[in-house]
């Protein structure tokens, strides 16, 4: 089994005096989705399982706490995550609605070396969240977090997505 990490803590701002994350994966080639991210299917699915394993294999509730301080359990995840304080930086914000670049989880997930912890999921190889998974977590983000499903109406084709590396 791979260790797990207290982490999921959030997106690096200058004004924290964080460090700017580095290694992040390019999701730019990746086509945008607009509308239609169905949180409980699409983004509690990948919690859930994302291929090669689940984010709940470490950040569910067992005594005394979850990895991180973070429960990714249906029904709880989304409470624990959107304009959530991150347990291990209270200057970071786990997912600010409509600003994956503020959004820890998209950092954690999305680069090798976030400003607080490391890589998600903890103990893969990088790339084991493809960049389309990675992709969707930044669009549903972007979308404005939704406990339900996106609509796409304050989004455009002409947003840039990713860390500019």
């Amino acid at each position: 089994m791979l260790a797990c990490a207290s982490s999921l803590g959030l997106l690096a701002h200058t004004a924290t005096g964080q460090g700017s994350p580095s290694g992040c994966t390019d999701i730019s080639a990746v086509p945008p989705i607009y509308s239609g991210i169905e949180y409980s299917a699409a983004i509690q699915g990948l919690f859930d399982d994302f291929g090669a394993g689940a984010c709940t294999d470490c950040h569910f509730a067992p005594p005394p706490a979850p990895a991180g301080d973070l429960d990714l359990t249906g029904g709880i995840s989304w409470s624990q995550l959107v304009n959530h304080v991150s347990s291990q930086d209270s200057n970071l914000i786990r997912v600010v609605p409509n600003h994956p670049e503020q959004s820890l989880l998209f950092q954690k997930i999305n680069c090798d070396t976030p400003a607080i912890g490391a890589r998600m999921p903890y103990g893969y190889p990088p790339g084991t969240l493809t960049a389309e998974q990675q992709a969707l977590i930044y669009d549903w983000i972007a979308e404005g977090a939704p406990v339900g499903a996106t609509d796409g109406i304050f989004r455009s084709g002409f947003d840039a997505r990713g860390f500019v590396q």
